[in-house]
């Protein structure tokens, strides 16, 4: 019997190692294979801090609902767009919302930063069985960076966000220095297949297999390497040429450069999907625990305002009994909520504008938007949230829809959370997740 040690000084390369018998300890089973399924894209989006909620629901329910002053931006995306009320997200609502947002984790505690004890996104999870379809398993950005983020991996670990668009930039459609990379690029196998052969005649049949099952996943790699080169000589120059008004420069510290940053972040989005190079992208706006970047927004601010009003103190004033009591930071709210409802239309346009296997690229994707909380005391109950596109790979949209208490009197409905929205989508993109958070079913009345 092999030892790992043995393994490795005969193989001369620190590979990781696939799941062997031979070897000892065992080093655990082999991953099953993702669930085959037609290509489908999905986008995450998320706004902290709540929103207005006496301004924010359409007030008539179902498809081609006016959808409202807040919403009004995708009005005339009204046949794209589901509006839900009443969803709930257990345990969320606090200042770890975005740790909540797309894990519908329960056993979250404590609304402690930085957060720790996570369980996978549900970006991720499909990421794992739908990932290796495009050269970028998944796409994690965020305005303020690092683990300031939505997305959580296997171990419930914060992914790392992009947040300099140079970077983003690069990591999509290259550079200098990535193309002199792939152009320095060796086959792994030309370097170690040699040896893994001889190692092979060590090992029993069943080892055998799987150590070529191995090599054939390096061969793999290989391949998706040579790709990555290919594509970056070509495919990313066409499609970087597509997205005039790029301002990969742009300073997210003062109000010009914030929008400038904001366009640019969603159409490098936007260019991601588009080109192909990954179908599953997140996007943390600023951060729930109130990023000074964005937290000031003079631009928006109430006519006759005098001094500075901030987004999250604005999120914790607004009364819950009557919107009249606290007429500014009402105004407010509606207005930041406007601002990021129209970045969301003007992404949706730009999907919508490419044309994609006989329809539009908005209708082969479906983008969630919305937060963890709703009124700004951090209640998650009744969650600002909405779906978008996505009609080509099952999704049926109604315009609005409401759950629990929030739904029409004839309604019958079962009761819902947002876990099982995470569900549904994950389901959509061929990825099933029983039980994912604390869902309890699949949404089927939005499906086709």
């Amino acid at each position: 019997m092999l030892t790992k040690r043995e393994f490795l000084q005969c193989a001369g390369a620190g590979l990781a190692l696939p799941w062997l018998e031979s070897l000892t300890p065992a080093l655990g089973g082999p991953v099953a294979a993702a669930a085959k399924a037609k290509p489908a894209r999905c986008v995450f989006i998320h706004i902290p801090f709540g929103v207005n909620m006496w301004r924010w629901f359409p007030k008539a329910f179902g498809p081609g609902s006016d959808l409202g002053p807040t919403l009004a931006p995708l009005q005339h995306l009204v046949d794209k767009v589901t509006v839900f009320s009443g969803l709930r997200l257990k345990n969320s609502g606090g200042h770890g919302e975005s740790g909540l947002f797309l894990t519908g984790n329960p056993n979250f505690s404590g609304g402690k930063l930085p957060l720790t004890g996570n369980t996978i996104s549900v970006d991720q999870h499909i990421a794992a069985a739908r990932g290796h379809e495009t050269s970028i398993p998944s796409l994690v950005l965020s305005v303020a960076g690092g683990q300031d983020t939505i997305s959580w991996d296997a171990r419930g670990t914060a992914m790392y966000g992009m947040c300099d668009l140079p970077l983003i930039y690069e990591k999509l459609f290259g550079s200098p220095q990535v193309l002199a990379r792939g152009q320095r690029h060796q086959s792994i196998l030309n370097v170690v297949g040699g040896k893994m052969q001889r190692v092979s005649q060590h090992l029993g049949k069943e080892d055998q297999r799987r150590l070529s099952q191995y090599a054939d996943a390096i061969a793999s790699v290989d391949a998706q390497l040579v790709r990555d080169r290919a594509y970056y000589k070509g495919e990313a120059q066409k499609f970087a040429a597509t997205a005039p008004g790029l301002t990969l420069n742009a300073n997210k510290l003062d109000n010009i450069g914030r929008e400038a940053y904001i366009d640019t972040l969603y159409d490098l989005a936007a260019l991601a999907v588009q080109s192909d190079r990954t179908r599953i992208i997140s996007i943390e706006s600023p951060f729930s625990q109130g990023t000074a970047i964005f937290n000031y927004y003079p631009d928006l601010l109430p006519k006759g305002t005098k001094g500075q009003m901030i987004w999250h103190g604005s999120g914790h004033n607004l009364s819950v009994k009557n919107e009249a009591d606290t007429p500014l930071h009402a105004e407010y709210l509606a207005n930041i909520d406007r601002y990021w409802v129209g970045k969301l239309a003007r992404f949706l346009d730009r999907l919508a504008a490419i044309d994609h296997e006989g329809a539009s690229l908005l209708d082969h994707t479906v983008v969630m938007f919305g937060s963890g909380m709703s009124w700004g005391n951090h209640n998650p109950d009744h969650l600002p949230l909405l779906i978008a596109g996505g009609s080509k790979l099952g999704i049926r949209h109604q315009g609005h829809v409401g759950y629990n208490e929030h739904a029409p009197a004839d309604a019958q409905r079962p009761k819902t959370n947002a876990s099982d929205l995470l569900r549904t989508i994950s389901e959509v993109c061929g990825v099933p997740a029983p039980g994912f958070g604390d869902s309890t079913r699949v949404m089927d009345e939005l499906l086709a």
